[in-house]
């Protein structure tokens, strides 16, 4: 196995009980249409698949990637549905606000929520959840700003890994390369 399908191994999989844990999560029971439909399922993704997908992990450092119907890797970066458990999404969110004051009260940085915008997750020791949220930025005049934040669901914790600023569109590809290995990234 080559170096580079080496790496889209470790990025793109996860085994089939974590990926039970995060179904559950999202509400997707045993008998619904929609586990059924995603465990029929394929171990890995077409190269055409793991081409889009690796673009889409890239282009938006996990936050914005489309569910592939039928395909079960290990570690597969999968959207959330925030709607049927919103308050938990909130909840994940506010635990990296909470993070973001904490580090930046002496610098007047403060955020107060706003609302749960989208979720990716991630089975990781635990479940990495890749958030989008916007908050008020106290110190600067209340202004709503939308965040991205990495908070990892971990055995017998929740903690904020990475928290930034959400990148314009146009700058994302730019934005990410700073923001390489899960550093925290504030502009």
């Amino acid at each position: 196995m080559e170096m580079d399908e080496m790496g889209l191994v470790e990025l793109f999989g996860y085994d089939k009980l974590e990926r039970e844990l995060l179904l559950s999560q999202n509400n997707l029971s045993s008998t619904s249409p929609e586990y059924c439909a995603l465990y029929d399922f394929r171990d890995e993704m077409t190269p055409e698949e793991e081409y889009s997908y690796s673009e889409q992990v890239l282009k938006s450092d996990g936050f914005d990637v489309s569910d592939i119907p039928g395909v079960n890797c290990l570690n597969q970066i999968l959207p959330c549905n925030i709607e049927y458990n919103y308050d938990k999404y909130k909840r994940y969110s506010q635990v990296a606000i909470d993070e973001y004051n904490r580090r930046f009260k002496d610098a007047n940085g403060e955020l107060e929520f706003v609302k749960v915008l989208k979720a990716m997750g991630q089975a990781s020791r635990g479940i990495r959840y890749y958030i989008t949220f916007m908050a008020k930025d106290l110190g600067d005049g209340g202004e709503i700003k939308t965040y991205q934040a990495v908070v990892l669901d971990g055995i017998d914790s929740e903690t904020a890994k990475s928290f930034r600023l959400k990148p314009p569109e146009d700058e994302r590809e730019d934005y990410s390369e700073s923001c390489v290995g899960g550093n925290s990234c504030l502009r």
